[in-house]
């Protein structure tokens, strides 16, 4: 049983390049491959963000042949779920999970209900404008709320 390091994907620019975000997360995630090179990287996300993401990790030295691209997943959920079918037809289960410190918790709960064991890990992030921060945390707070209540009404 292999280990994985998956990186979800962000916002890409209206002109095409990388967002801060998925450039962070891509960094991130690409050093922590230089800290277990046995690990395949899981680059997942729609729109050019999953090619994005096996770009920066490349330029960071990860081998091409330790990227996996997931490229359908347009929301967490789907960053998760076909991430998950991937993981498993490489009988993958235990997954370093790659997103920002506030997207995880929600992040994290859907990975668990895919039967993923996932170890979170965030990439340093500035607090950047005291607006946009609370607005992004506020976000995630009622998307963790709609995930939880999602699984009640099932």
């Amino acid at each position: 049983m292999g280990h994985a390091i998956l990186i979800l994907g962000a916002a890409m620019r209206p002109d095409g390049t990388p967002g801060a975000a998925l450039v962070r997360r891509a960094r991130h995630g690409a050093a922590l491959w230089r800290a277990a090179p046995g690990a395949m990287v899981l680059a997942s996300g729609a729109q050019g963000e999953a090619q994005a993401i096996a770009a920066i990790c490349r330029a960071e030295g990860v081998p091409e042949d330790r990227i996996v691209l997931e490229q359908s997943a347009r929301n967490t959920a789907e960053n998760i779920a076909f991430s998950a079918e991937i993981l498993a037809g490489l009988g993958i289960v235990r997954v370093t999970l790659v997103s920002d410190y506030y997207h995880l918790p929600r992040a994290r709960l859907l990975a668990a209900r895919a039967g993923l064991r996932v170890v979170p890990a965030a990439p340093r992030h500035g607090i950047g404008r005291p607006h946009r921060h609370a607005w992004l945390v506020l976000r995630e707070a009622a998307a963790l709320v709609a995930a939880l209540s999602a699984r009640r009404r099932r």
